[in-house]
Order: structure tokens, then C-alpha cells, then sequence
């Protein structure tokens, strides 16, 4: 067991220094191969003035002579050089578009009355204080109409006469209404329903019976008992929630 376990801690030691050591390597090996390519893609500098379209390419230089042609052609007699041909005459350029003919200069009578180029060309304006009229600004109206009279056209006498006798027809509906409504008898009040006859302690003789605080009679509730009055509230009828004040009498 103990040399099982010892080989187990070298193997595991191994494996411990190996993984670093391969991981180092790949490292450096990337480096050198990206140095080598940065080194492979810088190529020569390309030319900054490129030659232009229509140069002509340029004669080789001459190998330089011999010293032996040398000597023999400086000895030999000088011959005057022969007279170049003369040059063919160069193409005449495309014709050109004439060119609009120069104005004739003109007489100092002619130019002293001919316009100047700014008023010649400035249109005349003529405004409305120079003509005496005033431009008015509101639009002029396309058509116009003015009614003698605030009746209809298109409604006939008939027509007038009808919608004057159900205007009249209303109005007496409604004074007839008022009329009824003003003189309609009127419900008696809350007074009327109770009789207050006398008051012993807390308690009031209403209608020979007594009541006290709280208790409603006819539709009346009474709220307070006084010395010689009692403090009551509607309940009942259209005057629901009225107070009064009943004194004895």
C-alpha cells in the first residue's frame, strides 16, 4: 500500500509540473509564429507618387564603356553632328466654340445716354402713395345680400301663421300651468298636526296623551321639551326635515 500511494504522489507530482510546462511552451510557440507573421506581411513600402497614366517608360541606362572605347573614341576626329529633321508641324487642337464677338465700344454721347446696369435691370415699382390709391387688405366679398325684412323666404304666410299660433298655443299651456300651480292648495304644516295642551316635568300633553324626547306623534318627532314649548321635526310628507318650535298656548 505505502509504494501504491507513493507512486499515486508521483504521478501526481508529474502531472503538476507537466501542465504548466506545456501550457509555457504553447505560449512561446504562439508568440514566435505571430513575430513571423508580422515580419512576412510588412512587404516593401509601395511607391507614394505613382507614376502618372501617360508617362512613357524610360530607356535603360547605358552599360558604362570600357576604358579601352574610351580612349579610342576620343581619339578618333570629332565629325560635326548632323542636323536634326525638321519637326513635323503638331496637330492643330480641336476647334473650339467662337467666341461671342466684343462689344463695339460706343461714343461718349452713346454712353452717357444709355441706362446704367443696376436701373436697367431694378423693374419699377409704383406704390400706392405715388398712384393716389390705397391697397385695401380685406377681401372683397363674393356675393351680397341685404334683407329688408327678417323673414324667412323660403317659408310661405301659411307657414308663418301656423308656427305664430302653436307659439301662442304654448304660452297659454304654460301660463295656465303656473296659474294651477300657484293656486294649488298647499299641504298644512307640521304645526297643525299637533295640539299642545300643557307640559308636566320632561313630559308634553300633545293631543291628550304625553309624549317625552324622541317619541313621534302624527309623523312629528318631538326633540326637546321646554318649559312652555317643544322643539319638534318633520318626518313624514314634503316636509321631511323641517324643525319648528311649538308653544303652548
Amino acid at each position: 500500500m505505502k509504494s501504491f500511494s507513493s507512486i499515486l504522489l508521483w504521478l501526481l507530482l508529474i502531472a503538476l509540473v507537466a501542465v504548466p510546462s506545456f501550457l509555457f511552451y504553447n505560449w512561446v510557440m504562439q508568440g514566435k509564429e505571430k513575430a513571423a507573421a508580422e515580419t512576412t506581411s510588412t512587404g516593401p513600402v509601395a511607391n507614394v507618387f505613382p507614376p502618372s497614366q501617360d508617362a512613357t517608360p524610360r530607356p535603360a541606362a547605358a552599360p558604362a564603356a570600357q576604358p579601352q572605347a574610351a580612349l579610342a573614341q576620343a581619339a578618333a576626329p570629332v565629325q560635326p553632328a548632323p542636323r536634326p529633321a525638321p519637326a513635323p508641324a503638331q496637330q492643330a487642337p480641336a476647334a473650339q466654340p467662337q467666341a461671342a464677338p466684343a462689344p463695339a465700344e460706343q461714343s461718349p454721347s452713346a454712353s452717357a445716354n444709355a441706362p446704367e446696369p443696376a436701373q436697367a435691370l431694378q423693374p419699377e415699382v409704383s406704390t400706392g402713395a405715388e398712384q393716389g390709391v390705397e391697397v385695401s387688405t380685406v377681401p372683397k366679398p363674393r356675393s351680397w345680400y341685404a334683407p329688408k325684412s327678417e323673414r324667412d323666404p323660403t317659408f310661405s304666410p301659411a307657414d308663418y301663421r301656423k308656427l305664430k299660433e302653436e307659439q301662442m298655443q304654448r304660452e297659454e299651456a304654460e301660463r295656465l300651468q303656473r296659474y294651477a300651480e300657484r293656486n294649488k292648495p298647499r299641504e298644512p304644516g307640521p304645526e297643525t298636526r299637533i295640539n299642545l295642551q300643557g307640559i308636566v316635568g320632561n313630559a308634553a300633553l300633545i293631543n291628550n296623551e304625553m309624549y317625552y324626547a324622541g317619541q313621534t306623534v302624527r309623523g312629528v318627532k318631538i326633540l326637546k321639551v321646554g318649559v312652555d314649548y317643544i322643539i319638534a321635526e318633520c318626518v313624514t310628507g314634503s316636509c321631511k326635515g323641517k324643525k319648528f318650535k311649538k308653544v303652548m298656548r
